[in-house]
């Protein structure tokens, strides 16, 4: 179990509104949707990376299509075993 140091940090009204509505969605405290942000956003931060959110979505969407049309062109018999594979793996591996 994770060791944990109190902070008073805040935010503001609106702020925790997201956060709340976000937790609620995920079914999780807003502390621990908070942590999961920490945790993705730091290391971006810690090396001098802004987040450019539309760039990365993007970025993960033309990824995503290119090898789906690799895949499906050079293994089609494959491409449908592969994807539930990875909705597999994203579960065990990321809670997903």
């Amino acid at each position: 179990m994770a060791r944990f140091i109190q902070t008073g940090l805040s935010v503001t009204p609106i702020q925790f509104d997201r956060i709340k509505a976000l937790a609620e969605r995920r079914g999780l405290p807003p502390t621990d949707v908070v942590r999961q942000l920490i945790d993705v956003a730091l290391p971006f931060a810690e090396h001098g990376h802004g987040i450019d959110f539309g760039r990365l979505l993007t970025i993960l969407e033309f990824t995503s299509l290119a090898l789906d049309t690799l895949v499906t062109k050079l293994a089609p018999d494959d491409s449908d075993r592969l994807l539930d594979l990875a909705v597999e793996h994203a579960k065990t591996y990321h809670a997903a």
